[in-house]
């Protein structure tokens, strides 16, 4: 959702609320936008590595629009596979186990918290991508990795959980370089032609839409 949206939202909320001090409205709203800039801005840092990739025949795509309405915040594709790519900057230190990612805020240990967000629905998003991919390629279906880039401090740098691979923002051209090669020159071309066609960026998405919420 665009950040204006947001704080109108919030403000007609407070104003139809009498137990709602102006002040706790403001910083609700603040707070939504606060969580809008460090997502559009873990999105432009992940755009920017991934564009190198491009360099060496990968198709990247941003803010994808599926099927059923969803969104990707990244569609890659390329010699090492297909990966379905969600950008994470939550506001504190990461950890990540059986439950997901837990977000400890700094200095506030008390206060950690477990995200349940969009990113959590992104094995099923990587499902529809691989299925997309296949139909409009007459090819059998290759099966699309989901990962959440993750642009807060996060001292495991990897792990994996639910079916998603969570990875730190800086090592992630690291880690896809590293990645084993499953795709040919053909099978590439033939993904990133008329597959990636199939799939419409959403200009939202890439715009100022922000589809978490504060603790997705």
């Amino acid at each position: 959702m665009d950040p204006r949206a947001h704080v109108m939202t919030a403000v007609r909320r407070g104003r139809g609320a009498t137990s709602a001090p102006p002040l706790q409205v403001v910083a609700t709203a603040a707070a939504f936008v606060l969580q809008w800039a460090n997502g559009a801005e873990g999105r432009r840092r992940t755009r920017q590595v991934l564009g190198r990739f491009e360099r060496s025949g990968w198709r990247v795509t941003h803010g994808v629009a599926l099927p059923g309405g969803a969104t990707v915040d990244h569609l890659a594709v390329g010699p090492c596979g297909v990966y379905v790519l969600d950008s994470r900057a939550w506001p504190g230190a990461v950890t990540v186990d059986h439950k997901g990612a837990t977000i400890t805020p700094s200095g506030a240990p008390w206060a950690a918290w477990t995200a349940r967000g969009h990113h959590r629905s992104l094995p099923a998003a990587a499902g529809v991508v691989a299925r997309g991919l296949a139909a409009a390629t007459g090819t059998r279906p290759r099966a699309a990795r989901a990962v959440v880039v993750v642009w807060s401090p996060f001292p495991d740098g990897i792990a994996e959980s639910g079916g998603v691979t969570y990875i730190a923002g800086e090592r992630l051209a690291a880690w896809l370089s590293e990645q084993p090669r499953r795709l040919d020159h053909d099978q590439v071309a033939a993904l990133t032609g008329a597959g990636l066609r199939a799939f419409v960026p959403d200009q939202r998405a890439v715009g100022t839409a922000d589809h978490a919420s504060l603790r997705s």
